[in-house]
């Protein structure tokens, strides 16, 4: 999507999901900098909104230039969800898309990117309370809330195994409450791209 561009690229790197996944810092870092490598990127910065909120990164963001990617990684879903909404994140990222940015979310970062963070109800592998530093009811729909940048769909990732079963899926759409709107199942190794108007599948 970048072409040459991403040669002199500048990536936002937010690492609040892996930070409270059992990561290290030296991990995340080590994580960044494979995405820079891996795509050939000018620059990729790390500035986690678990710390840095409000006008503070509001000016964080705004030194970086213009920012052409803005990478999610994976992680701890309910930390990433928690800390963007709380910090102005939330906020922030769709108004650096309109001006061209383009989101990258892998895993907890995806789920991120649909309507709800509650797709991770389904499999229920992170810690609600990202180790004791967040207590609040992810039943809500409005604490759940992704950053909807999907055309009101959400996202499941990892989406393998007897995660792949179609009746499975159904079985906690209806669990959950989340038979209310499209729900895209990834697999390992899959993407949803969305750009423009065009929606499809890659990988």
């Amino acid at each position: 999507m970048l072409g040459d561009e991403r040669k002199t690229a500048t990536c936002w790197y937010i690492p609040t999901a892996p930070l409270r996944d059992g990561w290290s810092e030296r991990q995340a870092r080590q994580a960044m900098a494979s995405v820079k490598q891996q795509f050939d990127l000018g620059r990729v910065e790390w500035i986690d909104p678990e710390y840095v909120s409000g006008a503070a990164l509001e000016k964080a963001v705004a030194d970086l230039g213009k920012v052409h990617i803005v990478w999610a990684e994976m992680g701890n879903t309910y930390n990433i969800c928690y800390h963007l909404h709380k910090s102005g994140a939330a906020a922030l990222i769709p108004r650096l898309m309109a001006s061209g940015t383009i989101y990258v979310g892998s895993s907890a970062g995806a789920i991120m990117a649909g309507r709800t963070c509650q797709m991770a109800f389904w499999k229920d592998w992170d810690d609600r309370s990202c180790e004791g530093t967040v207590n609040v009811d992810w039943t809500k729909p409005d604490v759940a809330k992704g950053l909807n940048l999907a055309g009101g769909r959400s996202i499941f990732p990892h989406a393998n195994g007897q995660y792949a079963d179609p009746e499975w899926q159904r079985a906690q759409a209806r669990k959950h409450g989340h038979t209310d709107h499209e729900v895209v199942a990834l697999a390992d190794g899959q993407g949803l791209l969305i750009e423009d108007d065009e929606v499809r599948r890659i990988g």
